[in-house]
This record gives structure tokens, sequence and C-alpha cells, in this order.
């Protein structure tokens, strides 16, 4: 199953301009579905703070018939790192969106980002040339935390120069990640910028990957980045999560262990019970 976590979008004032960009998206998604991508993430992008009153404008389309997971993305951009973002599970207006992404600006803020930040994605823009050195210390803080780092590859179709940045600091962090907690998503603005799964792990080749591990990026990885969201919505602080045995399916009854056996044996005993009183009362 193949995800591409960042598909962004946009808010229009104008009625026009929106049925636009609306129409762009559809024909990204269909074009998606096409090249055999079963997942999409669509990505709204916001600047500084958070406002208080802040609504999620991600709309999932209606797609009939098309068998597509369809997830909402926050990514904030941070450049101060004096801020109380509010990047936590009390946060309603963080908790609207499916996956939340953060985009440090700085060493600081990236620091925070990987050490204490409550968020699934941690993306830099690869384009640019990096303000900072990435640190192995510092980059296997967010690995230990289960956050994964994202490569976003439309950048290197759009210029030159930003392909040239993007393959150099994709090494560098793949260096420094020894290739672990890695996505690969496209950022694409227009259907033009879209490729193939496979025409990406030949890509995910050529910064450093082997093909295995490049496929993850498209899989598995991301599959895991859905996981830790849903579980950061789901959880106080991601540490437990409780769901009542009423809602476990006949598949998932392994789950309870001795205690299932136990209930079985009862209501074995007890159905016993009942069939020697009937005969009993029968004679």
């Amino acid at each position: 199953m193949f995800y591409d976590l960042n598909l962004p979008v946009s808010t229009s004032s104008g009625s026009a301009q929106a049925a636009q960009e609306q129409l762009e998206t559809r024909k990204r998604v269909e074009l998606l579905v096409h090249l055999g991508y079963q997942a999409v993430a669509y990505n709204y992008e916001l600047t500084g703070k958070l406002p208080a009153n802040h609504v999620n404008p991600v709309s999932k389309l209606n797609l009939p018939g098309v068998n597509l997971k369809q997830y909402s993305r926050l990514t904030l951009v941070v450049d101060d790192v004096s801020q109380n973002y509010g990047l936590n599970a009390n946060n309603p207006s963080v908790l609207s969106y499916d996956i939340l992404a953060v985009q440090p600006t700085n060493e600081k803020l990236f620091q925070a980002a990987c050490g204490t930040f409550e968020v699934d994605i941690i993306s830099l823009d690869m384009s640019a040339r990096l303000p900072f050195y990435l640190k192995h210390s510092t980059v296997g803080l967010a690995v230990e935390r289960g956050i994964y780092f994202e490569l976003c590859y439309s950048a290197a179709i759009r210029d030159a120069t930003a392909r040239r940045n993007l393959i150099s600091n994709a090494q560098s962090l793949i260096r420094v990640t020894r290739g672990k907690n890695i996505i690969l998503s496209s950022q694409a603005m227009k259907a033009m910028e879209l490729r193939g799964p496979y025409d990406i792990v030949n890509f995910g080749t050529l910064l450093g990957l082997n093909q295995a591990v490049a496929k993850d990026c498209l899989s598995s990885h991301c599959r895991a980045v859905a996981v830790h969201a849903e579980t950061r919505r789901n959880t106080t602080r991601a540490v437990i999560s409780v769901d009542p045995v009423s809602s476990l399916t006949e598949t998932e009854a392994w789950k309870l262990g001795n205690k299932r056996k136990g209930a079985d044996a009862m209501d074995k005993d007890k159905a016993n019970v009942n069939k020697k009183a009937k005969e009993t009362a029968s004679k």
C-alpha cells in the first residue's frame, strides 16, 4: 500500500478560485490513484502560532467506487522558539487534523521538534540550503519518539538548484538517521509534478537508500505515521489507550488471552449446569 502524505491544499476567498483549486486537487488525486497510491494526506500549511479559533479548512473528496484512504494534515512552520505553539492533545484545533507536522526554521526549534513537540512528522525545506547542521544525537531523539522525517521530491522537478540542494540535504539526513524514520512525499502543486511509486523508489536509491528501505518510505513508514497520529490523538501523552471489551471483534478475541479462555470455560460450565437441571426436571 503506497501513501502520499503531502498533497498541498489552500483556502481561497473567491469562489471561482476556490472551485479551480478544488478541480486541480481532484486531478492530482485521480492521477495518484491511477499511479497506484492507496492513501493521500491533504496538507494545509500555516506559518506561526495556531490561532485559538482555527477551523480545519481541509475537505476530503467524494470519490465513489475508489479505494483511497484520505487524511487531513496540518504543517505548522515554526519560527520563534519563545512562542507556545499549543502542539498538544488538549488543543481542539490540533485534534481536528488526522496528521500533525512541523517545519522548524532554525536549530533551536529543530531540537525542540525532535525532543518535545507532540507531532508525527518533521518536515524541512530541503530545496534550500539548511541553516544548521543535522546531528545524530538530535535526530535520534525524534527516532526514539516515533517521529518521522519527510523528504519531498517535487522541488527536484521544478528547479535545478533546488534539485542539487535536495539531494545534498537528503543525503545528510539519511546519513544521520541511517535510513530510519524517513518518508517520501510529493508536495506536488500540480498533477504534472507527481510520479509513480517505483519512480520514487528509484529516486530514493539515488539519495542513498537501498531499494527495500526506499519502498518502505512510501508504504510501511507512512503507515507507521498514520498509527502514530491516531495514538497521539486518542491517548494522553501517548501512554495508554483503553477500549471496552465489547468493541473487540471475533478476530480480536485473542487480545483477552487467558481471561477469554476463563470466560469460555465459565460459560461452558454454566451451560452444563443448565443442561443437567433440565434433564432432572424432565425425569
